[in-house]
C-alpha cells in the first residue's frame, strides 16, 4: 500500500494491558465552552473539521447530508477517509458520537469510528465499529505510533447497525465506551497513557490495517458529536 499526498475530498455526502469490559458511569458536565464544539452536523463546518485522504486511488466523498456526516468508500477501488477537528484537547476530557451503518456488507473488511491522534501522528487511538468476512459488525481497538506501528488491538463483541461510540480520557488513560441497553459499557481503556495534545478525527477504510486495503463499497454516518466534559479545549 502506497502512501500518497494529502489530498482534499469532495465535500459531498487494542490484546496485554487492556481492562475488562464493566459499566462506566457518566461525569458531571464541563464548562460550557466544551459543549460549544459539540456538533448535530446540521452543516459542514468548515472551521471546526477538514476531511483528507491518505491511501486512496480514488477518492471518496464526505460531507452533511440530511442532518448526518456522511463517509463513503467507492465500489471499485480502497480508500481511506480522515475527519480531522481544528480543534484540540489537552488533559481530560469525554467525548461521543452517534454511527450508522445502513447496510452491513458481507464478505466486506472495513473500520470506521473516532481516532484519538496526537498533533504529529505519533500515537493513534482508533475506537471502531469493524466488519470482517463471515462475523459482521463488532467493536474493535487499537493503539498505533505514527499510524501503522501496531502496539495493542482488541477485538470487541458484536456492534448494531446503530448505536453510540464515547471516549474519555481521565488522568491520562484513555477508555472506550459503548451504549448498550442504556446504560455505557467499557470495550477497553488502553494500557498505553497519553498525555499529549490531541484532536479528535473521524476514520472510514476499508481493508485491514495489518493486511492492507481492499475495494469494499461502505458507507457510515455520523451524528451528534458532543463534548461531554473537558479541561481544555481550543483551535490548534
Amino acid at each position: 500500500m502506497n502512501r500518497v499526498h494529502l489530498l482534499p475530498l469532495i465535500a459531498v455526502f487494542l490484546f496485554s494491558g487492556l481492562h475488562p469490559s464493566k459499566a462506566f458511569a457518566m461525569p458531571e458536565a464541563g464548562e460550557s465552552t466544551c459543549s460549544e464544539y459539540s456538533d448535530s452536523f446540521e452543516s459542514y463546518n468548515l472551521e471546526r473539521w477538514q476531511d483528507v485522504l491518505l491511501y486512496s486511488r480514488q477518492s471518496g466523498t464526505v460531507g452533511v447530508k440530511d442532518g448526518l456526516l456522511n463517509l463513503r468508500c467507492p465500489k471499485d477501488d480502497p480508500c481511506e477517509i480522515q475527519i480531522y477537528s481544528l480543534f484540540t484537547f489537552e488533559g481530560d476530557f469525554d467525548v461521543q458520537a452517534d454511527f450508522t451503518v445502513p447496510v452491513a456488507p458481507e464478505g466486506c473488511q472495513f473500520n470506521a469510528g473516532l481516532v484519538i491522534q496526537t498533533l504529529g501522528d505519533e500515537k493513534s487511538y482508533k475506537c471502531y465499529i469493524a466488519g470482517a468476512p463471515g462475523r459482521g459488525l463488532f467493536y474493535r481497538a487499537r493503539m498505533d505510533y505514527f499510524g501503522e506501528q501496531n502496539q495493542e488491538k482488541l477485538k470487541g463483541g458484536p456492534s448494531p447497525q446503530t448505536g453510540t461510540l464515547r471516549v474519555v480520557r481521565k488522568a491520562g488513560r484513555l477508555t472506550f465506551l459503548v451504549l448498550d441497553s442504556g446504560a455505557w459499557q467499557e470495550t477497553c481503556t488502553f494500557a498505553e497513557p497519553c498525555n499529549e495534545k490531541v484532536r479528535v478525527r473521524f476514520k472510514l477504510q476499508t481493508g485491514d490495517d495489518e493486511k492492507g486495503t481492499q475495494s469494499c463499497p461502505v458507507a457510515v454516518m455520523f451524528d451528534n458529536f458532543a463534548v461531554n466534559a473537558c479541561d481544555t479545549i481550543g483551535r490548534e
